[in-house]
């Protein structure tokens, strides 16, 4: 399944049709195969991709327009190359609780239309100005609590966005130590 994806998959893409929420997973396999339609899956193709032992979480459907990607000759059946979305059996059991990745892994969020997909590898990054005084208040905070800057900022948007999953450990057992410490001053 570690081929790769070729823009005979991607071209003609119309949509991605998730099959189960995909939110709730770090990483899925991304792979591609032919089908006999244009859309959708049929029960017997679903059949065939599952029996491999694969949970199909989603699949690419083509423009109305897409031509074959190729014409079996001696049936004159036209075979489309989409891509689809799946797990294997225990794969994060397999992958250390989904922490390490296939190398077809990609991160469910970032798959479009016509685009491959992030590697679950792969962090998003921003860059931001913020004012003096705040800056230097950072500064002294990291001083304060060894954790590196990027730790104190997606904590601080972790907490802002009510994204508790998303809070560095040390942020964590920071807060976990100022709650021990107010426990101990009440006695």
């Amino acid at each position: 399944m570690a081929e790769i994806i070729g823009p005979e998959c991607l071209d003609h893409e119309k949509e991605i049709i998730w099959l189960d929420d995909p939110s709730k997973y770090p990483w899925v396999r991304q792979g591609s195969t032919d089908f006999l339609q244009k859309q959708g899956i049929s029960n017997s193709r679903m059949s065939d991709i599952s029996g491999a032992g694969h949970k199909i979480i989603g699949y690419a459907n083509l423009e109305d327009d897409a031509p074959p990607s190729f014409i079996d000759k001696p049936t004159g059946n036209k075979h489309y190359y989409r891509r689809y979305f799946c797990l294997r059996d225990k794969d994060y059991e397999n992958y250390q609780g989904g922490t390490s990745y296939p190398s077809e892994a990609v991160d469910p969020s970032s798959v479009t239309p016509k685009e491959k997909g992030d590697s679950p590898r792969k962090k998003s990054q921003i860059a931001v100005r913020i004012p003096f005084p705040l800056m230097r208040k950072l500064k002294d905070y990291i001083n304060q609590t060894k954790m590196s800057q990027t730790e104190v900022v997606v904590s601080a948007l972790a907490e802002y966005l009510e994204d508790k999953d998303s809070t560095p450990i040390i942020h964590r057992i920071l807060l976990l130590e100022k709650r021990v410490e107010a426990l101990e001053t009440r006695e």
